[in-house]
């Protein structure tokens, strides 16, 4: 699979960390290695968790020695210098780009021309500036607007005209899950799972403590396991205890392997009021553990199929949350269908075939 030509690729991320983003980043640059082209990385943050391959820039750490305006110029010149002096052709930009000025310095004077830029989300506004006359200034004349899903392209065309979109999934490394979820963890009861980012405004963990506090769980001895780090822990922390649940719920820190707690969950939870082609889902299928989901903004370009690898519910609603939940612990004739159609379901979503896509689009 390597190319007689190898194009060197610099893919930039906010970190290489947390979060679904930096996830597909660090796979992207694995799969584009061994794809045979030239990688390197570059992080905003220091914060390196990932396994990746290529040659990274550390702007975090640079950062971090001094972060004021002048600061902030340094490491522009250093981000130019390094890819001029690699002759980089190929910029993929997974980063939040709603700062107007920076993001005008780095589209307009440092990218090169063949520059593919990332949306995550269904929350557009995180990944352009809010000035709509430069953002089509900036972007228009891209290589391409890669969306992680058809919803997103379409409010994306539908927000700025744009004519240079393209949908690719986010991959699953099946390889990568599987020598993972075998790993032992510390718990012993049955328990459901969430893990991500503890923000309560984006991700409504409000609304999963209250359907796990209204469901059956805790009587039947289920607990339900969260794990993440986030500006949000304290106060989910202090409604677990208003709720009197901290017998049942436990917060673990974010780790690089959520698998074993997957692969050992009775179902994982997704309760988020937006997503892009989220992770966490696909995760959870690969590891043969199905998932309830609650029918967050553009779920319809999602791999849950309602009752056959997993449960769609209403959000906001705690009672169908609740319900979903009780279903899955007692109706273990549905439950063992879901948990056989798991991985099968995203099957067409592993890392090799959506590197040949990438591989179509950075060639064309």
């Amino acid at each position: 699979m390597q190319n007689k030509h190898k194009k060197k690729i610099c893919i930039v991320s906010r970190s290489l960390s947390e979060g679904g983003a930096d996830r597909v980043a660090a796979m992207q640059s694995i799969f584009l290695t061994d794809l045979g082209y030239k990688v390197f990385i570059v992080t905003v943050l220091n914060s390196i968790k990932y396994p990746y391959k290529g040659e990274l820039l550390n702007l975090g750490e640079i950062k971090e020695q001094n972060d004021t305006f002048i600061g902030r110029l340094k490491r522009l010149l250093i981000f130019r210098k390094f890819l001029n002096k690699n002759s980089i052709e190929v910029i993929i930009d997974h980063r939040v780009r709603s700062k107007a000025f920076s993001e005008y310095i780095i589209s307009a004077f440092i990218y090169p021309k063949e520059t593919i830029y990332m949306i995550h989300s269904y929350a557009i506004h995180l990944f352009f500036p809010p000035n709509k006359w430069l953002t089509k200034l900036l972007y228009k004349k891209s290589k391409k607007i890669v969306c992680v899903s058809h919803g997103i392209e379409n409010l994306v065309k539908e927000s700025y005209d744009f004519k240079n979109l393209k949908t690719l999934y986010n991959p699953i490394d099946f390889s990568y899950i599987n020598q993972l979820k075998q790993e032992k963890n510390m718990e012993s009861s049955p328990f459901i799972f969430w893990y991500g980012r503890l923000d309560n405004e984006v991700k409504n963990l409000s609304l999963l403590i209250a359907s796990y506090q209204e469901s059956l769980l805790s009587k039947k001895g289920i607990k339900l396991i969260l794990m993440g780090n986030g500006k949000d822990k304290s106060l989910i922390e202090n409604k677990i205890i208003k709720c009197k649940l901290k017998r049942y719920i436990k917060i673990l820190p974010f780790s690089i392997n959520p698998f074993s707690y997957i692969n050992s969950s009775r179902f994982t939870v997704l309760t988020s009021r937006f997503e892009g082609f989220p992770m966490t889902i696909l995760e959870s299928l690969a590891c043969n553990t199905p998932v309830i989901s609650v029918k967050y903004d553009n779920f319809e370009d999602g791999v849950i199929n309602h009752k056959k690898n997993g449960l769609l519910v209403d959000n906001h609603s705690i009672s169908a949350l609740a319900d979903a939940f009780n279903t899955f612990v007692e109706d273990e004739k549905l439950y063992n269908h879901c948990k056989s159609n798991a991985k099968i379901s995203i099957e067409y979503l592993s890392v090799d075939r959506i590197a040949k896509e990438w591989q179509n689009l950075i060639e064309a």
